[in-house]
């Protein structure tokens, strides 16, 4: 059961969280929260379904709005500037993405097996990025503010113009087309397979001439199982056990790394580190005390868009930037465990990767080692644990939203 627009009023509550309330808005911001939460109640029981019904992005942000503590609200003074707002527009970039897409698809034997041509195309992407980012600074804008559909296909863009991004994406492509052949399209139509940056976890388009599956991007990691589920459920005949597994994935930590990955393309170039709950400026001093004797540079730190389930951090080495899950900006959330996450980043800009038999390993022996020195350990790996299981819930598996 999906409830449009939750998502998008919860980012909006997020932003005015962030930019603080004059005493005028205080009022009113209560209100609104509070019929949203109450509508959303009324909602479920019309179609005597518990919250636990609605899809898991639904559902955490429920959780969120339910939870806010409304008396205690981040203010600013009347007459102060707010967050700036997304929204700007540039023509034809959605295009531009879709024309990738095909692209990919349509060309993706000779894309494999040809390295010129896959830096050729790197170098196509890169070069349209360059453009988009030389369009917002004629308007003195950065891409973070972009309107969301341009934002993803920016973010996508980004993300395969790395040689290793793109031929993950082109092998998880081929995994596809191997699986979606075994299945029977009507009128034999052809499929067109694009795996982007979505609002959803798939959506699927019968034209006249050909079936176009859009899938999110996050499935570029899934293996042949989870891409059967993802199919079956998309071309053939969806059963619960296999949308259960697709959806399982959809949670799971190396999807959430894509997201991460995407977004912080497009992260605000001064964004504030003070959320609702926490302050990312003041965990990193307290963990660089404690832990590096207060001589680890500053990443640049920044709360991420999207509530997760099970990964709450990311680190983002090329551009020195740890982005933390909004999940966490909780007041039920203790501060040492928005530390430990913080930690656990900054151990990442620490030690790096290693490279293991041709496959990168980001937790590394002397990684784990070094987390285990985190004083309250045992207890923010449960607690993380709890919330992890929170956020995922149970149950609900008719809706095919990753977020709105």
């Amino acid at each position: 059961m999906k409830i449009t627009g939750l998502i998008k009023f919860f980012n909006h509550v997020r932003a005015q969280l962030q930019s603080g309330l004059t005493p005028e808005e205080v009022e009113p911001f209560r209100q609104q929260v509070r019929r949203i939460v109450s509508d959303v109640e009324a909602i479920c029981r019309q179609h005597g379904a518990g919250i636990d019904h609605l899809p898991a992005p639904s559902r955490r942000a429920y959780v969120f709005l339910r939870d806010l503590d409304l008396d205690n609200l981040p203010m600013r003074q009347a007459g102060a500037p707010a967050v700036a707002k997304s929204g700007f527009r540039i023509k034809n970039v959605v295009k531009m993405g879709e024309y990738f897409a095909d692209r990919l698809w349509h060309r993706l034997d000779s894309l494999l097996a040809e390295a010129p041509a896959r830096a050729q195309l790197i170098a196509e992407l890169e070069r349209q990025a360059a453009s988009i980012e030389q369009l917002c600074a004629q308007f003195d804008q950065t891409p973070s503010a972009l309107e969301s559909p341009t934002r993803r296909v920016y973010c996508w863009m980004k993300f395969l113009a790395s040689n290793d991004q793109l031929t993950g994406h082109l092998e998880s492509l081929e995994r596809a087309r191997e699986i979606a052949s075994q299945f029977s399209l009507p009128a034999g139509k052809p499929l067109l397979l694009h795996l982007v940056s979505l609002n959803h976890l798939w959506r699927r388009r019968d034209y006249r001439n050909a079936t176009l599956l859009k899938a999110h991007i996050g499935f570029q990691s899934g293996d042949q199982q989870v891409w059967r589920s993802l199919l079956q459920c998309s071309l053939g005949q969806p059963t619960q056990a296999a949308e259960r597994l697709y959806r399982e994935f959809s949670e799971s930590e190396d999807f959430n790394e894509a997201l991460f990955d995407l977004e912080s393309f497009a992260s605000p170039p001064d964004p504030p580190t003070r959320g609702h709950a926490h302050d990312l400026d003041e965990s990193f001093a307290r963990v660089n005390a404690v832990y590096f004797n207060g001589l680890m540079p500053k990443p640049r730190l920044v709360w991420n868009r999207t509530l997760t389930a099970r990964k709450f951090g990311h680190y983002q080495p090329g551009r020195d930037t740890i982005m933390i899950s909004v999940t966490l900006d909780a007041p039920g959330v203790p501060d040492f465990v928005v530390d430990f996450v913080m930690y656990h980043e900054l151990l990442h800009k620490k030690h790096g990767s290693v490279t293991v038999n041709g496959r990168r390993l980001s937790h590394s022996p002397a990684f784990r080692a070094d987390e285990r020195r985190f004083a309250e350990y045992e207890e923010a790996e449960s607690l993380i644990h709890e919330l992890a299981l929170l956020q995922r819930g149970v149950g609900g598996f008719g809706g095919d939203e990753a977020d709105e």
